[in-house]
């Protein structure tokens, strides 16, 4: 909103030099016809009840314009987005001081009329709400501007926001109020995430997403203050998680983690309602998520990498559950990413994140999604190979797992064994081929035959449809090719 203030005041600006012009007019014909200036603001009784007569059909005209504005856009924006509007709208000083301008002028219309006598014209006052209309009616157009920005779902996003840092700040320095800072903190998160679900049910793709990278921004808010916060400020209340049990909020607690708990299942709300209808949504919350877990406080934290990885694998179980392949494959993306950056930090944390992809693999090959068990496989292949180009300790332990893979047969499952094979031979790592040629040992020579005839016929890095990697996965760079043909030789 502070972005708006040049707008609004060029507005202000623009109708006082309209009430100027035509006040310059009036002076001009004063002066043109000889009446003294003193005339213009003398008026006998009957004078004075036509003004204010005057004065107060401009001014019903204002209050209904702007109470109506009021009455039907507020409520409508508050029920499309939340609630949380209306507590807004009351507490912003402009909106507040619009609505008692205009029933000032209101009341001020029938204050005058009533002064006013056959043989008494109150003109100090009937001069003053001459400049309380005209002040009112200079400020509609830019208040109106006002008003509609103020009602976008982004406004709202940014004093939830707000309201939560301010929490998170007096819990930092005042810590007297804690159960109320924490009730606060926790239903900013709740109304932001309320906004998102909404938002993929208008199809408000935009607002949706802006609510997710909310969340995000909240969390590193956070992160920032959560080394001043006192002991007690981990202690949250039970009321607070009504989706967990006791003795996960225990553990939550235990482990200062209850916010980030909080924060992140609110993410798993927004996701819930994303899956299968706004894919955009999934890919802002998978990344989200990495981020998350690739803060130095979050990867400093064992229980936070932890949460991290929890939370991956909860998505990708609520998008299998749906048979929503595009979801999982982004999801997968995301996780992959992030562990190849826990590599160096947490190492078995690595090799569990490689289990998980293996285990969901099965899971997608017993649902018969062939798409997602390949998936695996390539992330899986992707990630071996990143950990031994980084002479990882867990490097070796990494490709026993991925070779321990079970596709079931599937081609793209030996097609990503084949490509990390032909990179070992290409890094002159022949121990590690060997492993994998003895694994595709079982391959019929048909199947190895079609096996090689597709990787190499693949020519395009980008796969020739748009999907949110931009990639073709059985892609194999030029360097390459030709140890992945010595590779399929000496299988064959």
């Amino acid at each position: 909103m502070k972005g708006n203030a040049p707008t609004l005041a060029r507005g202000v600006l623009v109708m006082a030099a309209i009430l100027g012009v035509t006040a310059a007019a009036v002076l001009t014909d004063a002066l043109r016809t000889g009446v003294p200036f003193s005339r213009l603001t003398a008026f006998d009784p009957n004078e004075a009840r036509n003004l204010i007569n005057a004065f107060s059909r401009a001014g019903n005209q204002l209050v209904a314009v702007v109470f109506t504005t009021v009455s039907i856009a507020v409520p409508l924006t508050a029920n499309m987005y939340s609630l949380k509007f209306l507590e807004f709208f009351l507490k912003d000083r402009v909106n507040s001081g619009m609505l008692l301008l205009a029933a000032t002028v209101a009341l001020n219309t029938i204050l005058v009329q009533y002064a006013t006598k056959d043989d008494f014209v109150p003109m100090l006052a009937l001069n003053v709400h001459f400049a309380l209309l005209s002040l009112a009616f200079i400020l509609l157009f830019p208040y109106l501007y006002y008003l509609f920005r103020f009602l976008h779902p982004n406004t709202l996003l940014e004093r939830l926001a707000s309201e939560c840092t301010h929490h998170l700040d007096l819990a930092a320095r005042r810590p007297r109020d804690l159960p109320e800072h924490r009730r606060h903190v926790s239903e900013s998160f709740e109304h932001i995430a309320n906004i998102a679900v909404r938002s993929v049910d208008r199809l408000d793709r935009n607002t949706a997403i802006e609510s997710v990278h909310m969340l995000e921004t909240l969390a590193g808010r956070y992160q920032a203050v959560k080394p001043r916060l006192p002991a007690a400020w981990f202690e949250a209340e039970k009321e607070l998680f009504l989706s967990f049990s006791s003795a996960a909020v225990d553990e939550a607690n235990a482990s200062r983690s209850w916010v980030e708990m909080k924060l992140l299942s609110q993410l798993r709300q927004t996701l819930g309602s994303a899956v299968t209808r706004m894919h955009d949504v999934t890919s802002a919350v998978a990344k989200a998520l990495r981020r998350f877990g690739l803060a130095a406080s979050v990867r400093s934290d064992p229980r936070l990498r932890e949460l991290t990885v929890e939370y991956f694998n909860t998505f990708i179980r609520r998008s299998l559950n749906t048979r929503d392949v595009r979801s999982v494959f982004i999801l997968f993306d995301q996780y992959r990413i992030l562990a190849e950056e826990l590599l160096a930090d947490d190492p078995e944390l690595v090799l569990e994140i490689a289990y998980y992809f293996a285990y969901y693999g099965q899971i997608a090959r017993d649902m018969q999604l062939a798409f997602v068990v390949e998936a695996a496989a390539h992330d899986l292949g992707a990630l071996v190979r990143q950990a031994w180009h980084a002479q990882s300790p867990i490097a070796a332990r990494l490709l026993e797992s991925f070779l321990r893979y079970d596709g079931a047969g599937a081609l793209g499952v030996a097609k990503a064994q084949a490509i990390l094979g032909s990179y070992f031979v290409m890094t002159d790592r022949g121990a590690a081929a060997g492993q994998v040629r003895e694994r595709l040992r079982q391959l019929d020579a048909q199947m190895l035959d079609r096996l090689g005839d597709e990787l190499l016929a693949v020519r395009r890095e980008k796969y020739w449809e748009v999907n949110e990697r931009r990639m073709n996965m059985d892609y194999v760079p030029d360097a390459q090719r030709e140890r992945l043909r010595e590779f399929l030789e000496a299988l064959r």
